[in-house]
């Protein structure tokens, strides 16, 4: 009988490690690092042979991670922890660009793979060995031409963008909060004459502050007919009726719109949350508006019309704005106050806290609790640091409530909505600014020419940002919120003040409109049977 001898072939197993990356991925739905497994997948099909496998063991994937912004990438760097242990025989990747594009980086990388004999195949750039030094400078010059295109495409974008803040122009991005999705349509437009809704229906117009002209404008924007930079102002209007068009009611232009004058009036930033939340209102991702967030919102420049590069406003911006320069302006000064901060540590509690003052040693009072004299529990109470005065808390504020809403319930209450003081020049303030922008434009251009050195232009500038700064501080407290306002116009402020007007606006209220001074108290039982001595309590209105 004829013998045949069987031979069996062992099908050796190369372990594959998949590593993708996409360094933007504002969906999340990780399509582009699928699709670079998938080809991954398919490259270690076409290694295999009858005696060799690339069985791909594991993948790793960093969605929406730069390679060469320096930031940790977890999967890489779980990666390399697993190719130190010996799990894997080779790393598969669409490019080697989508591995590293820092030479710090790959020289880790080869540290990791070259002495553990670790092959790195790509499916865009072939196989580096990176056991050999050719193969080695072969890794170092891909790294290089990738990190080179990395800088190139920076200097591109940065060029682009300088380019687009020069012209007012939106620099892209996710959609702001209060416009479409373009940057430079309000969201969401309303004529008020003819009730056409937005955005369509509706023609942009570019006026000059400085000389009124129309549409008159250069792509840097300089009037043309002033010659004036740095005073555009844009409108829309009702294609049909001509009308300037305002914003809906419970947008979120008009939310932006109608939250300066409330923050200026004292509101607090929950209390507008809430009103956001109650309106339906996201943040342009789709979440919910936290304090952070919201205050974060109304700080941008771009709600006023004016752009800002390089964390500075360089000018006016091609886009219309949801609230007036002033208005702005002034709710920054009120939104950077330190204990507008919402992690300040002085945040108010109590009504008269830091508002009603000492009549013997002038200090604010603040409130806090103490045990009761009678009774079990503590009873809150305002006392200066001095210990001069120590008044009930209930009994004071019931008081001053008395005589702010008594005063307020008289025929000549709308006295108090008279302004104060003789209103801020905007005008003036506005063209010493362009004054002050035209100058520093001026200075740079003369650094960019070589016409001066680096001190000189420090020194030059120095000047112009001054009275730039000067001008800029004075417009923002060109507007002042009157907390007295609704209350002023309400059928019933009682109810008004119960109902819509939270702690904050309260104390805004309070402040605004009168003085409290806490004297000592007589003790015992006063002539109106009551123990709290009205008399040395004094509220004195400030107009």
């Amino acid at each position: 009988m004829h013998l045949e001898s069987a031979i069996t072939v062992v099908r050796r197993v190369v372990r594959c490690f998949i590593y993708a990356r996409i360094s933007e991925d504002r969906e999340g739905a990780h399509l582009a690092t699928e699709r670079q497994t998938d080809d991954c997948r398919d490259l270690a099909e076409q290694l295999s042979t009858p005696q060799v496998e690339y069985r791909v063991v594991r993948v790793f994937e960093d969605n929406d991670l730069s390679a060469y912004s320096g930031k940790p990438r977890p999967d890489y760097l779980e990666m390399l922890a697993a190719l130190r242990n010996g799990e894997g025989d080779c790393v598969l990747a669409w490019h080697t660009d989508r591995l590293h594009r820092s030479p710090v980086e790959l020289e880790e990388y080869i540290d990791v793979c070259a002495p553990a004999d670790i092959d790195t195949r790509t499916v865009k750039a072939g196989q580096l060995d990176l056991t050999t030094a050719t193969g080695r400078w072969q890794a170092r010059q891909l790294g290089a031409m990738a990190r080179f295109e990395v800088e190139r495409q920076i200097e591109r974008q940065k060029r682009a963008r300088e380019q687009k803040a020069s012209h007012g122009e939106y620099a892209g991005g996710p959609r702001p909060f209060g416009y479409e999705a373009g940057g430079v349509t309000p969201r969401t437009l309303e004529c008020l004459d003819c009730g056409r809704v937005g955005p369509d229906g509706f023609v942009e117009e570019w006026q000059c502050d400085a000389c009124d002209a129309t549409d008159r404008f250069t792509r840097d924007l300089t009037c043309q007919a002033c010659k004036a930079r740095d005073t555009l102002r844009v409108v829309q209007k009702c294609q049909d009726c001509g009308t300037v068009a305002g914003f809906l009611a419970g947008s979120e232009a008009a939310a932006v719109r109608d939250a300066a004058p409330a923050v200026l009036a004292g509101a607090s930033l929950k209390s507008l949350g809430k009103k956001l939340a109650a309106l339906g209102l996201e943040s342009s991702r789709g979440k919910s508006t936290d304090n952070k967030q919201l205050r974060a919102i109304l700080l941008r420049p771009r709600n006023a019309g004016l752009m800002q590069h390089r964390g500075e406003i360089v000018g006016r911006a091609a886009w219309m704005p949801l609230v007036d320069e002033p208005t702005w302006r002034s709710l920054v000064a009120v939104l950077e106050e330190p204990s507008r901060i919402p992690s300040a540590p002085n945040t108010r509690k109590y009504l008269g806290s830091g508002i009603y003052e000492c009549g013997d040693c002038k200090e604010k009072v603040t409130g806090a609790p103490k045990p009761r004299s009678h009774g079990e529990g503590k009873q809150l109470i305002y006392r200066c640091s001095q210990g001069c005065v120590s008044r009930d808390m209930e009994s004071v504020d019931g008081y001053v409530l008395w005589h702010i809403l008594g005063r307020l319930s008289r025929e000549d209450a709308v006295d108090l909505l008279a302004p104060r003081e003789e209103s801020v020049d905007v005008r003036a303030l506005q063209a010493e600014m362009r004054a002050a922008r035209t100058r520093l434009d001026e200075i740079a251009a003369q650094y960019g020419r070589g016409e001066m050195d680096g001190q000189e232009w420090s020194a030059m500038s120095g000047p112009a940002r001054s009275r730039l700064k000067v001008a800029q501080d004075k417009m923002s407290s060109a507007v002042e919120g009157n907390p007295l306002k609704e209350l002023v116009e309400a059928d019933d402020p009682v109810v008004v003040w119960n109902v819509s007007f939270d702690l904050s606006r309260q104390r805004a209220a309070v402040d605004y409109a009168v003085t409290v001074t806490l004297g000592k108290a007589r003790p015992g039982r006063q002539p109106d049977g009551s123990y709290f001595d009205k008399s040395s309590v004094q509220v004195r209105w400030k107009k």
